[in-house]
């Protein structure tokens, strides 16, 4: 192992590990702080710091903070390296307009998602200039010290309607892309060799927000996603002792053409029905036309 891959993997080791573990790693750091330092003053530092996420609560529903300096570290292009993340545009997008980029499959753990939109080490603001891309994940990772300060800055928003209502309204400027992992925890038990099953028949809620808000969908598909850890009687592992470090295999993100919808503040069932079933026929179309460039034209897809 060369000195980069060495790093490669230490990126990956130290972001995913301080992500998956951050309930153990405070309570770690909150022992080790009393022992060694002083029970009061530690108790009275995550108390001050408790308030302070009491006071900041919204933050992961509304505005929230935006650091192009973090968003451009170079662990973050050492961790997209490592697989490596590769993120190809179909169209320009017009930052005049707001959108919902539907990412598929969720894999094990997102990288894809993760690499390349919390990220700009693959270039996402060079492919798309003046969109802000809003990776929209679970409540619990922004109640820990350290991984919610980084996932705020990162542009990372708790994945709600009010998050997204917010985002989407349009008083707070255009150019955002909320990026909603569609398929969800489901989609994990999904996994299979050769085939990707897409938990998409009864996810219709990002439609609707879609029409209410006129913003346009973004299907977006990862190619080896589903492929960066083992499968053991269906219990994802990957290396190292606990198997939670991922495989060195290529991810390959590609975005989509947009559909841009007309705002509909009253859909009907109908309206969304309709849409949904546009989505699913332009997700469709762009794996089909994709499949063979990255390796996958004997993996069939499967919406389910």
């Amino acid at each position: 192992m060369n000195f980069t891959r060495l790093k490669e993997f230490l990126a990956v080791l130290f972001v995913f590990t301080i992500f998956l573990f951050s309930p153990i790693i405070t309570l770690i750091i909150f022992i080790l702080l009393s022992w060694f330092w002083s029970f009061p003053i530690t108790l009275t530092l995550f108390l001050l710091y408790g308030c302070w996420i009491y006071f900041d609560r919204h933050a992961d529903s509304q505005e929230g903070r935006w650091s192009d300096r973090l968003r451009q570290l170079s662990i973050c292009t050492y961790f997209t390296n490592y697989f490596p993340l590769k993120l190809v545009k179909t169209e320009d997008l017009d930052p005049k307009r707001n959108y919902i980029f539907g990412y598929h499959p969720h894999g094990s753990c997102s990288f894809g998602a993760s690499g390349n939109f919390a990220t700009d080490a693959t270039y996402f603001s060079r492919l798309f200039p003046n969109i802000r891309p809003h990776l929209m994940t679970l409540r619990p990772q922004f109640l820990f010290p350290f991984t919610r300060e980084i996932l705020l800055s990162l542009g990372a928003r708790y994945v709600s309607r009010q998050s997204c209502e917010y985002l989407l309204s349009g008083n707070h400027g255009q150019g955002h892309a909320l990026v909603i992992v569609i398929g969800g925890m489901r989609e994990i038990y999904l996994i299979q060799h050769n085939s990707i099953h897409l938990y998409l028949k009864k996810r219709k809620g990002f439609v609707k927000l879609a029409l209410e808000y006129g913003a346009s969908l973004v299907p977006v598909i990862s190619f080896g996603e589903n492929e960066l850890y083992r499968r053991y009687k269906n219990i994802p592992w990957g290396r190292l002792l606990f198997g939670h470090i991922p495989l060195r295999r290529p991810v390959t993100t590609v975005v989509g053409k947009p559909i841009h919808v007309d705002k509909n503040l009253n859909p009907t069932s109908e309206d969304i029905d309709q849409l949904h079933q546009k989505y699913i026929q332009s997700l469709e179309q762009l794996y089909e036309f994709n499949k063979h460039k990255y390796g996958f034209g004997h993996v069939k897809l499967e919406i389910v």
